[in-house]
């Protein structure tokens, strides 16, 4: 993974998930992030392991406890009490102090179905003044006996709130949605070859807590993922500012990039399996952002950066039968050599055609355009052909 696609990821959605095999960092790099990030004041993070047991939002948002009843700091009549959570508390937290991030780390959130206690997130997160419903009670109640009244009946999600997720897949696990990947960036954790020999080199240690960033950093970040999101006034980045007017060092990359979009769109299109808005215009947010991350903007690599968005936002889509994407994820491995759309719908012609494509990774195309997504296209090929399904998640 480029050492810039993470926070990259980050800046253009608040919502990334980590994937992976159980052990492989995917929660140590997000807390070695936000600890880099934030330094000593860890009140602006919460690492929450999901349960296998949330069936609804409570977990996430508190309840209402009528069996307990406070009179709220300087008054004088008893009300029901909040009962709160760290994920509440840090929501609250966050909406006191907008000019700093604040992250949420959801710990193998797929222990239980997301849609059923994070279906309210998932929907604020797609509204610039997206609103959590939290109680019904006619004013604002305390969290704690004797404290101040400060849960409000309804609460705007704060738009400095990062969300991280870790993911393992195993038979304790469900699977997301296309509702919920379509609304996350999907990294996935790989252990490379040599990584382990070196692991074991080294001793086995685990990674070490490392030094808080220089001062400003936390707010720049936040405002980076505010100028990509284009929220608070903030001015817009260079790539997206006058879509017709780029710099015009990154005119044909922007270009190119628009270009394979658009062929990835009509491929997908030819088995009604095309993305949709939403999908593009976070694809072009991503490049702008790693675009504005780049120091020498004449080297701006848009091939890095568009293989990491089909790798993370287009491919996750994917899943099903043999027959019916058994050909589209040969095709799509076709254009990923070279980015070739001709010789990527020749995949689709017949059954027979895609089933000659060698999906061998080290023995297809030598020197792939998008590498990484045409690495991950050949694995699953290879599986699917084996077990008749395959998923991205897997």
């Amino acid at each position: 993974m480029h050492e810039n696609f993470f926070i990259s990821s980050l800046a253009t959605k608040p919502f990334v998930i980590l994937t992976g095999n159980s052990g492989t960092g995917k929660t140590k790099l997000a807390e070695l992030f936000v600890q880099w990030l934030c330094g000593p004041e860890k009140h602006r993070m919460a690492l929450v392991p999901v349960g296998a047991d949330w069936t609804d939002n409570r977990n996430v948002l508190g309840f209402v406890n009528h069996i307990r009843t406070t009179k709220p700091e300087g008054e004088a009549v008893d009300v029901p009490l909040y009962q709160s959570t760290p994920i509440l508390d840090l929501l609250l937290a966050a909406k006191q102090e907008e000019a700093m991030p604040f992250f949420l780390i959801l710990d193998e959130m797929n222990l239980s179905h997301v849609e059923r206690y994070f279906a309210d997130f998932l929907s604020a997160m797609e509204s610039k003044h997206g609103r959590l419903l939290l109680h019904r009670e006619g004013r604002a109640l305390p969290r704690k006996q004797g404290g101040a009244a400060d849960v409000p009946e309804e609460l705007e999600l704060p738009r400095n709130l990062f969300v991280i997720g870790t993911v393992n897949v195993d038979e304790t696990t469900y699977m997301f949605s296309p509702k919920v990947l379509d609304r996350a960036n999907v990294i996935e954790f790989r252990v490379a070859k040599g990584v382990s020999k070196t692991f074991l080199e080294s001793g086995g240690k685990a990674l070490k807590d490392i030094d808080p960033a220089p001062a400003g950093y936390a707010e720049g970040f936040l405002e980076l993922s505010y100028r990509a999101r284009e929220l608070n006034g903030s001015l817009p980045l260079a790539l997206t500012a006058d879509p017709a007017n780029p710099p015009p060092e990154a005119k044909d990359k922007l270009d190119a990039c628009r270009r394979t979009i658009t062929e990835l769109f009509e491929l997908m299109q030819e088995r009604h399996q095309e993305f949709a808005f939403r999908t593009m215009t976070e694809i072009l947010r991503f490049l702008a952002v790693d675009y504005e991350l780049t120091a020498d903007k004449s080297k701006w690599d848009w091939e890095a950066a568009m293989d990491a968005q089909i790798l993370q936002k287009i491919l996750p889509k994917l899943h099903g039968a043999r027959r019916k994407i058994g050909t589209l994820l040969v095709a799509l491995a076709k254009y990923c050599e070279a980015g070739s759309k001709v010789e990527a719908i020749k995949m689709l012609a017949t059954d027979a055609t895609a089933e000659a494509y060698v999906a061998e990774v080290d023995k297809t195309f030598a020197s792939p355009q998008f590498g990484n997504s045409h690495r991950k296209l050949c694995e699953m090929i290879v599986t699917v052909r084996r077990d008749q399904f395959v998923s991205f998640i897997q």
